[in-house]
């Protein structure tokens, strides 16, 4: 940290602290190795609890010793698929601890993310059933290659989870969009920079793709699709990834390029919002921000919005109650009729979304009995929630923007 940002932590926790909710805000925003990697330059032992700090550094170790096995075990499949010769792109953890950290034990790992041609999917599926991983997912390895954009496999004595990319979206978009996809993917590989990994070849996305990728990411995993609701849970993680891209990179990033681009896909007001939001959290850096925002409009950003969401993302919501979407996506219909039609929607999902809740084949009737008991499941449920209208409109407010300003959210 700079100096003059030391001091004000240093006059922060000189006063009464509650260090126990500093831990589990962090663990939440998965920034623990970073907590830890600022707070040991604070020399004054007395203003920090020893057990504190010692939790902190065996999480910080721990998370490195995770972290070297991951990219123990991300070596031996990139020796794997390099004989089937199939490229590999590292996506977000995977791509970043190396490199934009510059040291694997500050950013936390859940999985191993990998991007792939879709021509060379089934190389790489092989590759991960050779290597003794699992297929693990809902539903069947059929449905997600066909309306899904990655695949799941784990190790089950290793405890890793690998996902195969080899788009950014479902499948299940208007034909114009995934059109559009299909360029974004095509410009992602021909941009790739090729990198030596433990004696491997794979490649990272080149600066500004890796920007536009990172600020897709941040705002489209702040809503759950299932759940319907804007989570802060990691959202600082995501926001030190994308201050600690622009910061490595200064120099490289191609600021016209991106904007073209982002106008170009229509997502600028995308791009622009998340690129504010990391400098309303993160402070003004100008050495980092100075071309940021050159060249974007002003009608591309809602300051409205943006305090909405960092107010958001400063609140811990684990012990939020979820809402469903159908009736986040009903505070913001226009008319009775369509309110009606989305409450529909949800009350009486799809065959597919009852057969996958209550594991039953498509063919069983017993699909019509639980069609009449998933109204009442529903009632039970929810029905409280139904009393918080004004929190569902902030949430219909969140999902409504982000869904008009991604056409990668917009569903045919």
């Amino acid at each position: 940290m700079p100096e003059d940002a030391l001091n004000k932590v240093k006059d922060i926790i000189s006063h009464s602290f509650n260090w126990e909710e500093v831990l589990e805000t962090a663990i939440w925003h998965g920034i623990v190795p970073l907590l830890y990697n600022n707070l040991k330059n604070i020399r004054e032992d007395h203003l920090i609890p020893r057990e504190i700090m010692d939790r902190l550094r065996t999480a910080y170790h721990e998370n490195l010793a995770r972290n070297m096995y991951l990219y123990a075990e991300l070596r031996g499949i990139l020796e794997a698929l390099r004989e089937k010769d199939v490229e590999v792109i590292l996506l977000k953890g995977a791509a970043l601890a190396k490199t934009v950290y510059g040291d694997i034990g500050l950013r936390p790992m859940g999985d191993i993310d990998l991007l792939v041609k879709k021509e060379a999917l089934p190389y790489a599926e092989k590759t991960m059933h050779e290597s003794g991983y699992h297929f693990h997912g809902d539903m069947s390895p059929e449905w997600y290659r066909e309306v899904h954009h990655h695949i799941s496999y784990v190790h089950p004595d290793k405890n890793i989870l690998v996902e195969i990319h080899w788009h950014i979206a479902q499948e299940s978009h208007p034909s114009r969009i995934r059109v559009m996809e299909n360029e974004i993917i095509e410009n992602w590989w021909e941009g790739a920079q090729a990198i030596e990994f433990s004696g491997n070849k794979a490649h990272i996305l080149c600066p500004h793709d890796l920007i536009m990728h990172l600020s897709l990411h941040f705002l489209k995993h702040r809503f759950n699709d299932i759940i319907g609701v804007f989570s802060s849970k990691g959202a600082l993680i995501q926001l030190c990834d994308i201050f600690q891209t622009l910061k490595y990179y200064k120099d490289e990033i191609d600021w016209i390029r991106l904007k073209s681009e982002a106008k170009k896909y229509g997502i600028e007001s995308l791009i622009y919002t998340t690129l504010f939001i990391v400098r309303e959290i993160m402070g003004e850096h100008d050495d980092v921000f100075h071309n940021a925002f050159r060249g974007f409009r002003s009608e591309d950003f809602d300051k409205e919005l943006v305090r909405l969401i960092k107010r958001r993302i400063l609140i811990r919501d684990d012990d939020r109650t979820r809402i469903p979407t159908t009736l986040i996506q009903s505070q913001i219909a226009h008319t009775f009729q369509e309110k009606l039609k989305i409450l529909r929607r949800g009350i009486f999902p799809n065959p597919e979304v009852i057969s996958k809740k209550y594991s039953l084949p498509l063919t069983s009737k017993m699909l019509y009995f639980y069609y009449v008991i998933y109204p009442f499941y529903l009632l039970l449920k929810y029905g409280k929630i139904l009393l918080k209208i004004s929190r569902m409109k902030e949430e219909a407010i969140l999902n409504a923007w982000i869904h008009a300003h991604d056409p990668m959210s917009r569903k045919p």
